[in-house]
């Protein structure tokens, strides 16, 4: 089919600990219009053991789903599809080497987000499907191997948290020999409240008028509720209560046979019914709406928000510069040479739009560090961007924009790159390379100092060109460039100066 025919298709990939899900849409008049949805059970979180190692046989079932969802991707644009991995990736030992077998099969990049990221996302998935006049809501969303808890209002999050328990976890560590007990159920139920302990206060101090579940846990639970005629369409307290009972009843996972319940719900519904019990019972909700909406919504209004020019990374990025009082002018004067820089060279440096994002990005947060102190900042630059929640970035963006910060003086270390995919690593080296310049160049704080810089690459040799007698004028900034040719080659480029 032609590429044209799909310019204003997107699609979003879910890959959760206990789902994989595709979701493919068209805008039309500023409106989406659902064309695909495929979910395939794969349980990854059920093939982790306690060390973060993948069996291989979940291995290949999550490989072989891959390569039907990459199937189904063929012929959508690159820019219009987002894929994200959620908590069992986020726990996988060796996750980049897994990460390379899995874009391959799938056919695009993953990004790994983290759990309060996922729970941004889902709010924003959910929200989709509610009206705006319902005031300020609690979305509770029970995945495979975590459960999100966000308050809010509108589009906007007022809290967000990850809890480590999901359906897939919790039947795993509490049932995991197939045994159901009143005593396991307990436990478990008591080891999810400890968790509860640290949000429910903060969380029933600033109150919501609807909680909303989502989730094929939440969905499953409500159906089941509805066909024994304990409520309807809502989940009461006194309907979880008695689903609790009923499942009680049931001696093995294998036994357990509800109306309403699917054959591969049956594996993980009693961690499910556990943590929304939990949920219930410390968060003091009587009733609570289900939602058909979740992650793959949210990830998929996300993209168009970036694709549309609202991209919430540039609001973190602004709301970082804020809170660490950064001089606001020398990072627009390194951005605006950074970028300068790279719009010169994007195309034998193969560098993206993406990646002078992040460059740019790099450049506003690259002195956040100067707060904490003087001495080695670039150090508690890299470690602010690197360890804070910056709602909207994907584990890989921020450990990409971290390393830029945190290299963009002094020597280079040879592992730079180690935390990051090996499809990131030729960017990262480049982009790396260009804030550096762009640093030295704008030392002196000062506009007027300024030169007019051209720049040509060919083969792995940079040459950077000044106006004739900018350098005589210049000795000092002409040695630090000379010393850079250093580290320039950690990079593996040449850097040639023409500044006579």
């Amino acid at each position: 089919m032609p590429q044209t025919e799909h310019l204003d298709t997107y699609a979003a990939v879910d890959l959760g600990s206990n789902s994989f899900h595709l979701l493919v849409a068209r805008r039309s008049h500023g409106e989406l219009r659902v064309l695909d949805r495929i979910k395939e059970t794969v349980r990854l979180g059920g093939g982790l053991d306690r060390n973060g190692r993948l069996d291989e046989a979940t291995r290949n079932l999550a490989l072989e789903c891959l390569a039907r969802f990459g199937q189904r991707l063929r012929g959508i644009p690159d820019a219009n599809i987002r894929a994200v991995g959620t908590q069992t990736f986020r726990r996988l030992k060796n996750a980049n080497a897994f990460l390379v077998i899995v874009e391959s099969a799938l056919g695009c990049p993953v990004d790994i987000i983290a759990g309060r990221e996922e729970a941004r996302l889902i709010y924003l998935g959910v929200s989709q499907g509610v009206a705006g006049n319902d005031g300020r809501r609690l979305v509770i969303d029970i995945g495979g191997g975590s459960t999100e808890l966000v308050i809010g209002e509108g589009f906007d999050p007022l809290e967000l948290e990850s809890l480590q328990f999901g359906c897939v976890s919790l039947t795993r560590w509490h049932f995991g020999n197939g045994m159901i007990s009143e005593r396991r159920f307990r436990k478990a139920r008591r080891a999810v409240l400890s968790e509860l302990q640290e949000l429910q206060l903060r969380y029933r101090d600033l109150g919501w008028q609807t909680a909303i579940g989502s989730s094929g846990t939440v969905r499953a639970i409500a159906s089941i509720c509805e066909q024994q005629g304990w409520c309807e369409r809502d989940i009461t307290a006194a309907a979880l209560a008695r689903l609790e009972s009923a499942l009680l009843r049931f001696r093995e996972i294998d036994d357990i046979d509800f109306p309403g319940m699917s054959e591969r719900r049956k594996a993980v519904i009693a961690g499910g019914i556990v943590m929304l019990s939990a949920c219930f019972e410390a968060l003091g909700i009587e009733r609570m709406k289900v939602s058909p909406f979740a992650l793959r919504e949210g990830v998929l209004h996300d993209l168009l928000g970036r694709l549309d020019h609202r991209d919430p990374r540039d609001k973190t990025v602004q709301a970082f510069r804020s809170r660490y009082g950064v001089d606001a002018a020398q990072a627009e004067r390194v951005r605006k040479l950074a970028q300068a820089a790279m719009d010169q060279v994007s195309a034998p440096l193969a560098l993206t739009a993406a990646h002078r994002q992040v460059l740019g990005w790099a450049c506003e947060l690259h002195e956040t560090g100067l707060g904490i102190s003087h001495s080695h900042y670039e150090r508690h630059s890299g470690y602010l961007v690197a360890e804070s929640d910056m709602a909207g970035f994907s584990r890989q963006e921020q450990l990409f924009l971290a390393a830029l910060v945190r290299w963009h003086r002094r020597a280079i270390s040879v592992d730079y790159a180690a935390q990051l995919p090996a499809r990131l690593h030729g960017p990262v080296r480049k982009t790396l390379f260009l804030i550096r310049i762009a640093w030295i160049l704008c030392r002196s704080r000062e506009d007027a100092a300024l030169p007019s810089l051209v720049l040509e690459v060919r083969d792995d040799t940079v040459r950077l060109s000044f106006p004739p007698g900018w350098g005589p004028a210049h000795p000092l900034t002409v040695a630090d460039l000379e010393e850079e040719r250093a580290e320039a080659r950690k990079l593996g480029l040449a850097l040639e100066l023409d500044c006579h």
